[in-house]
């Protein structure tokens, strides 16, 4: 009796030292760790490649095989190899929303030029695509087609580049990609990407934007719809828009605050009073920043119109047939 305590005892104490052995090895363990972020507009990293306009979104950071990053990327066909990098386990997850200038009625692939710089020799790396089975490259013939339009002049896509969990620091760039076929020159600009703590943080974008649209104060013309004529008094500083609005036929003064990107893109609010947005101005700056066109609509993207309004020093002429465009 008294051996079969003992030897009870002696398994009641292994078992304790294994649970506790395991443990320590769990906590030595190097946690994994992701992070995401979304940008908003106006977007810190913007530029054009031929007729097509590219700003950063989102990012995110962390295990390349995590299924936190699986919908980011897509599935393997089966011509495909993937792999993921055991020296480079994580992956740095760029989002981007593309603009074609021009409308099409096909799918249409091109390049973005996006290359990550490596070291300081200069050597740059091209994006990838991520499968559940690994990183592959992007297609084209030859070349880095990482931007595809899909019967529409918008799209959204990620650009995927394999790095150590180590590594927190990432320089990106635009340009010519060595052995790359591009089918446009892209503007060049450079930008860094910084991983602290819990943030991902895009700093040190050059060059700057620069030019005579940045800061105005201009009083423009124009009409909303085919019946409502607007005069507008804006004012922009950097990316900052405010203003005031006033529709010839009602003679109210409605306030405008909005914001404006690097290029040209805006998103102005009419708000009356100051406190309630009554209507959504979303267009585009002509290259002079003369000419304001787009399309209006009430807070919840209903009511969708066109406008246009022309730098001017004059208002327009009152119309009595003129009604509130969110009357009509």
């Amino acid at each position: 009796m008294r051996s079969f305590w003992q030897k009870s005892s002696l398994q009641t104490i292994y078992a304790f030292l294994v649970l506790v052995s395991s443990a320590e090895l769990c906590w030595s363990a190097p946690a994994e760790k992701l992070l995401e972020k979304n940008l908003s507009f106006p977007s810190p990293v913007e530029w054009r490649s031929g007729d097509i306009e590219i700003s950063l979104i989102g990012l995110a950071w962390g295990p390349a095989n995590s299924p936190e990053m699986g919908p980011k990327g897509r599935e393997a066909t089966a011509s495909e190899k993937p792999q993921f990098y055991s020296d480079r386990s994580y992956v740095l997850a760029l989002h981007f929303h593309a603009k074609l200038l021009t409308p099409i009625s096909t799918e249409m692939y091109t390049s973005s030029g996006l290359g990550r710089v490596k070291n300081v020799d200069g050597d740059v790396e091209a994006p990838l695509e991520l499968t559940p089975s690994g990183f592959v490259r992007f297609s084209g013939s030859p070349g880095i087609f990482d931007v595809h339009f899909n019967r529409s002049t918008t799209t959204d896509y990620w650009d995927m580049f394999p790095v150590s969990p180590d590594q927190n620091e990432f320089l990106v760039q635009t340009g010519p990609v060595s052995g790359v076929w591009s089918p446009a020159s892209p503007q060049k600009i450079a930008f860094r990407i910084i991983v602290k703590e819990d943030d991902l943080v895009v700093a040190n974008v050059s060059p700057e934007p620069h030019g005579s649209c940045l800061n105005f104060r201009k009083e423009l013309a124009g009409a909303v719809g085919g019946r409502s004529k607007v005069n507008l008094r804006l004012t922009r500083a950097a990316a900052i828009l405010s203003g005031t609005e006033q529709y010839a036929r009602v003679g109210e003064t409605l306030w405008l605050k909005g914001t404006a990107d690097s290029l040209g893109n805006f998103v102005l609010e009419e708000r009356y009073p100051k406190d309630r947005v009554t209507g959504i101005f979303k267009g585009k700056f002509s290259p002079d920043c003369a000419t304001m066109t787009g399309y209006f609509s009430k807070p919840d993207g209903s009511r969708l119109q066109p406008f246009e309004f022309r730098e001017a020093g004059v208002t327009t002429e009152h119309d009595e047939n003129e009604v509130h465009p969110q009357q009509e």
